[in-house]
């Protein structure tokens, strides 16, 4: 069957759309079992004698990933890994106690690889759920949260986050794979490497590391034919020498000088390398299978793999030679650390729920840090330019061509860009009172004209990513208790305003009685998808300080008890 030109344009936007909108998570982490191997002889020795057991199953999401130390807790996510799904919770695990605690909700389809930098943990949004073609990620400093985004350049993920020195780099993906970089702790950000893609074609940065002082960059480009690991240098990133060919790289890790990573092949086969800049060579020993997931101790390079009905976890003091430490049985492994010299590992269990294994409490835990100050992301807007920002938004909303050229959401978030940074009460207040302003009775193109939602719906939901980012404003507590009617589609995208009311509730510290209320009565609400109830319960938790999670009773009995004494 032969295309037409517009037959291949259009298939060509589909799968690539597919491709965006999706949890790039499927495309960086193999899902296929490779060939057959013998098992390996486990020498649980190497553990130091603290078996790895089930710490912790805290939320109802079908992965553990993301790990990573922060002060005196070991931090993760809860998210559905491997397909659109609209959850990603935190939560962090105390070696020392074994109290697992619900930390934060982050409004995207899955997590990208966290960061600790100066004190602050960051977590990338791999796929923000408000689809701006901006950049999203949190950071927070064990207590105290803040949202950011990244103001330059289209992307609809941001998949990795890494410091060197006082700079900050960030790796997206979008129609073209960018590296973006930050000198004043995520106030400001500039693209400094675009990857060269062919038109209406994906790629994305989607690993970066540092290693003598040197930065890595891991690219996916499933179709492009070439070597997949950078190095920047002075001009633009090059190609490592002797690299293999690939479609991506997954999972830097330094290790003892050396940079490894997971490489998948041309033919969809996956192999470790290793390389320190200029040499490069295979690390032969995993050769055979599955590698999810790499981790480096002070003693030890670690690895898990998987294949069916189970997986290893592996050892290696040298990064050549690697035994088999443990064997998980009916449990998939996702992801491993090393925290307070203990190795942990997020994994998916025969369930299909996500499971967190490690040592038994008590175990070695850091020492806890002091809490640094959150970084700000603000811009200065005179009277007169607040203005004619909300003149020039005005235009947008109320002109019929905004809505028409299937790139709606662009339209709006580059008019919102201003208002949304410039944290001043009073344009909160302006864009709260445009949520119920007179609209034109349009249908509102999105995605290349894949996506057709009403006016009124896209112009709220974008308005509502504008108001949290403020930080100032009203959210109606009717759009908190707007019935969920839309229909479940392939990419899990919606604009309903619920959600998105949530949200900014939460963002903007709108707790008073009314609104906390209309949260835990929508707890109840029989016909919501578990993912939306996800909203509320991370809304309430930002807003209380309570720490239920998904537990409804416990949320209404605090409610009751709340309304009696007062």
């Amino acid at each position: 069957m032969r295309f037409s030109n517009v037959g291949r344009y259009l298939a060509c936007v589909v799968l690539s759309l597919l491709l965006i909108n999706g949890c790039s998570l499927v495309f960086n982490r193999p899902s296929s079992s490779p060939t057959a191997v013998a098992p390996p002889a486990v020498n649980p020795e190497l553990l130091a004698g603290q078996d790895l057991v089930a710490l912790t199953q805290p939320g109802p999401w079908s992965h553990i990933t993301g790990l990573i130390g922060y002060g005196d807790r070991l931090w993760f996510a809860n998210s559905v890994a491997f397909a659109n799904h609209n959850s990603a919770d935190i939560y962090s695990y105390a070696p020392d106690t074994g109290e697992t605690r619900y930390e934060h909700h982050l409004f995207s389809q899955s997590v990208g690889q966290p960061l600790v930098a100066d004190g602050l943990l960051y977590w990338p949004f791999e796929d923000p759920r408000f689809s701006a073609d901006l950049g999203e990620y949190m950071v927070t400093n064990g207590e105290a949260w803040q949202w950011h985004i990244l103001p330059q350049g289209k992307a609809f993920h941001v998949h990795t986050m890494v410091a060197n020195e006082d700079e900050l780099f960030a790796g997206t993906g979008a129609w073209a794979g960018r590296l973006q970089r930050s000198r004043d702790s995520g106030q400001t950000w500039e693209v400094i490497y675009e990857h060269p893609t062919p038109p209406r074609q994906v790629s994305r940065v989607t690993e970066l590391a540092v290693l003598n002082n040197q930065l890595y960059l891991g690219v996916t480009a499933l179709q492009e034919d070439g070597i997949k690991l950078l190095k920047q240098a002075a001009t633009m990133p090059r190609p490592i020498a002797n690299w293999p060919k690939g479609k991506r790289v997954n999972d830097l890790t330094i290790y003892n000088e050396w940079l490894y990573a997971i490489n998948l092949n041309p033919d969809d086969s996956s192999t470790v390398w290793r390389t320190q800049g200029q040499q490069s060579e295979q690390v032969i020993g995993l050769d055979g299978y599955l590698i999810r997931a790499l981790a480096a101790g002070p003693e030890a390079l670690w690895a898990v793999s998987s294949h069916t009905g189970g997986g290893f976890l592996w050892h290696s003091s040298d990064g050549i030679t690697w035994t088999a430490a443990h064997q998980f049985e009916s449990v998939r492994p996702l992801d491993v650390a090393v925290y307070g010299g203990n190795i942990y590992v997020g994994a998916q269990d025969a369930n299909g729920s996500g499971v967190l294994f490690g040592p038994n409490a008590p175990a070695m835990a850091s020492t806890p840090m002091q809490t640094p100050t959150l970084p700000t992301q603000t811009i200065s807007l005179s009277s007169l330019q607040v203005q004619r920002s909300l003149q020039q938004l005005d235009t947008v909303l109320t002109s019929d061509s905004s809505y028409a050229k299937g790139n709606t959401q662009d339209v709006l978030a580059e008019a919102l860009k201003p208002l949304a940074l410039c944290n001043l009460a009073d344009v909160g207040d302006a864009l709260s009172q445009r949520l119920n302003g007179s609209l034109p009775q349009v249908t509102a193109s999105l995605f290349e004209g894949i996506v057709s939602e009403p006016a009124t719906d896209v112009v709220q939901w974008y308005l509502l990513w504008a108001i949290d980012l403020n930080g100032y404003g009203h959210i109606p507590v009717e759009l908190l208790a707007t019935l969920w009617t839309t229909p479940s589609n392939s990419r899990e995208k919606y604009w309903q305003p619920a959600p998105a009311a949530a949200w900014a509730a939460a963002q903007i510290g709108q707790a008073d009685d009314e609104t906390l209320a209309a949260l835990i009565a929508r707890l109840s609400f029989a016909d919501d998808p578990l993912w939306l109830k996800s909203d509320f319960v991370g809304a309430l938790s930002a807003l209380t300080g309570e720490q239920f999670g998904y537990d409804e009773v416990a949320w209404q009995t605090w409610w009751t008890q709340q309304a009696s004494s007062e």
